[in-house]
């Protein structure tokens, strides 16, 4: 495996991510609730969504995230949501993530995101067609999701990506780097 160090996004940063995912949480919870209550017989039918959605996380006059996603759609069972056109910016590390989809599961913690995930963190650009995001705010694609870091003056590719928050982020293989 081929390591470098990248800036890393803070633990509060990360954590973001997943408060997120406890908002969406609470409300598909409240959601199926009082569908048990309304219609216990047609629960199997029943989805609840949210459209144009805005989370911002502010202490003081500071926003130290926002997240924002066109539409989530709930899972019957209450357990994930489908989001699309996913953008979460963490403006203390200069750093945006972006996404055509993503899967938010609320048993596990997890949220992937599929189609052009494009991330910016302190100069970087990142992109790949996956990323899982986990609890401990490590990040990984597909072992074979080829993976594009650039800079001024470096682009470097490879299959598979993983990152966690020591600031090591690690390309699996097929490793290339161009220095311009």
């Amino acid at each position: 495996m081929a390591g470098m160090n990248m800036a890393r996004l803070g633990k509060k940063s990360l954590s973001a991510l997943f408060l997120l995912g406890a908002v969406l949480s609470a409300f598909s919870f409240s959601m199926q609730h009082k569908t048990n209550e309304a219609a216990p017989q047609k629960q199997s039918c029943y989805r609840s969504s949210l459209s144009d959605i805005n989370v911002l996380n502010i202490i003081g006059s500071r926003t130290l995230w926002s997240a924002t996603s066109k539409k989530a759609v709930f899972s019957t069972s209450g357990d994930t949501a489908s989001l699309s056109d996913v953008a979460i910016d963490i403006p203390s590390e200069n750093a945006r993530l972006t996404a055509s989809r993503g899967q938010y599961d609320m048993d596990n913690n997890t949220l992937s995101l599929s189609g052009r995930v494009k991330s910016q963190v302190k100069g970087f650009d990142v992109k790949t067609s996956s990323l899982q995001i986990v609890p401990g705010g490590k990040l990984n694609t597909g072992g074979s999701d080829k993976v594009l870091l650039s800079k001024k003056g470096i682009k470097i590719e490879g299959l598979g990506l993983e990152a966690d928050q020591k600031k090591n982020v690690r390309l699996d293989r097929n490793v290339k780097a161009i220095f311009y």
